[in-house]
């Protein structure tokens, strides 16, 4: 059980991390009142979707919800790994150019299936007023954007049987401590040091698929 909830913890904490990563390599601060603002959305998030999916398998045979929530969990492993495989490298140059090219604040939609929040797309929108700080208002966007991915992942393992009251606590909370490791690990290497973006962009994907493999 808890090898299950870390594992899905991690699995949407990574995009944390690498916003942090971007946040760290431009200097934007993120205040602790920010960061916990983050993680109180995680929970939300986590927990409306596991409300969800426990709704939708009261309704389904319990063969069937268990097989759908597995299918969903897998799915959405094999997108995330696509997404990563066929996903242009960004260096720190283009991301600087995107950034002043594209000034869209905000994109609501749903990355796990393809629609990317323009936050996460260029994490440095997230400081809209070029502050050097994420404050409440930012946060919250920021938030928004990295919960999205809760919402199926929720569902999805609300609806295979995995549905412990700890998901949401331990989603919000690695998605608090991700940020803060990222950030750091942004202030002390460049985008082009030994850190293998691939590898941390696969994983997300990976660790989904294992998720659903267990609950079989």
């Amino acid at each position: 059980m808890m090898l299950a909830v870390l594992i899905l913890a991690v699995s949407l904490s990574l995009d944390a991390m690498g916003v942090g990563m971007v946040y760290g390599l431009r200097k934007i601060l993120i205040p602790l009142p920010s960061k916990l603002f983050i993680c109180l959305l995680s929970i939300l998030y986590s927990g409306f979707a596991l409300i969800v999916g426990k709704s939708i398998s009261c309704i389904l045979p319990p063969v069937a919800s268990k097989l759908t929530g597995i299918l969903i969990l897998g799915a959405m492993g094999i997108w995330l790994i696509i997404q990563a495989l066929f996903k242009k490298d960004r260096t720190e140059s283009t991301i600087s150019r995107s950034i002043d090219t594209e000034k869209t604040l905000l994109k609501i939609g749903i990355k796990s299936l393809g629609i990317t929040i323009q936050i996460i797309k260029n994490p440095a929108e997230g400081d809209i007023d070029n502050s050097g700080t994420i404050d409440m208002k930012e946060s919250f966007l920021l938030g928004l954007a990295l919960s999205v991915d809760a919402i199926g992942v929720g569902i999805g393992s609300a609806l295979s049987g995995f549905d412990s009251i700890l998901i949401p606590c331990a989603v919000g909370f690695s998605q608090m401590v991700f940020i803060y490791i990222g950030t750091l690990l942004g202030r002390r290497f460049s985008l082009n040091s030994g850190i293998n973006k691939k590898v941390l962009e696969l994983l997300p994907g990976i660790l989904l698929i294992l998720l659903a493999l267990m609950r079989l």
